[in-house]
């Protein structure tokens, strides 16, 4: 775009529609806002020859195919700028549901037969326009995701609103995870010491009861030392009578 602005910037008055024609028809080009709010396009459409070309740029900023069509005073499209138009119509569909029916595409676009729905699916996925899957079996397009158009000025009250009720959404959801997260840390935190807390106390018991075995054995060892000794002297004691 950048390059039809700087040439509508130096052209005169009488070659500034070829160029902004030229700018619609532009197989690379799908967002014309800046060239919209070009004083440029505003001083070419107070000429009553181009009275309808701002209005033409508006169709391509955020229009349709129908809207185009139901407008008598748009001049006719070249067919490199007609099937632009189909593409955007297309992205706008796909912007407002992730499920396209093939007759609600054909409704808007004025097609008549499967195969002109799927050939201009497939032409704006290679365009990236959209990212879709095709499913003939149920006559649908699946969308997963499209790019955005222009927006209309009246349109950026609504958009700021939605994204505030979004930012809430996070917000909340946020909030959530945080929760959850003090709850497990907390959890986590009791556990580590529940555990550590039978862990010291069976050591306690182990130590208690090899304390316990040590003194058992060391009283068994004495009265059994004692007894072999008392035997030895009576044993001694019969030998030196014998």
């Amino acid at each position: 775009m950048d390059t039809y602005l700087l040439k509508l910037n130096s052209a005169s008055l009488a070659d500034r529609a070829p160029i902004i024609q030229m700018a619609l028809g532009d197989e690379g080009i799908f967002h014309y806002g800046r060239l919209l709010i070009s004083p440029k396009l505003e001083e070419l459409a107070q000429t009553e020859q181009h009275a309808s070309i701002q209005r033409q740029v508006e169709v391509f900023c955020y229009g349709t195919y129908n809207e185009y069509n139901a407008d008598n005073t748009l001049p006719q499209l070249t067919q490199p700028q007609l099937e632009k138009l189909k593409h955007l119509t297309v992205v706008s569909l796909a912007s407002e549901s992730k499920l396209l029916a093939y007759d609600d595409i054909k409704k808007e676009l004025g097609l008549s037969e499967d195969q002109q729905v799927e050939d201009l699916v497939i032409a704006c996925i290679y365009k990236n326009l959209i990212a879709a899957k095709l499913d003939q079996k149920r006559r649908v397009v699946e969308i997963n995701h499209v790019i955005g158009r222009d927006v209309r000025r009246e349109d950026l009250e609504d958009i700021y609103t939605k994204l505030e009720k979004w930012a809430e959404a996070c917000d909340e959801v946020l909030g959530d995870i945080s929760t959850e997260i003090d709850t497990e840390t907390k959890n986590a935190s009791a556990k580590k010491t529940l555990d550590f807390e039978f862990t010291k106390a069976q050591q306690a018991l182990r130590t208690e009861h090899a304390t316990e075995g040590v003194a058992a054995s060391n009283s068994l060892t004495r009265n059994d030392s004692q007894f072999a000794s008392d035997e030895y002297k009576l044993e001694e004691q019969r030998t030196g009578d014998a």
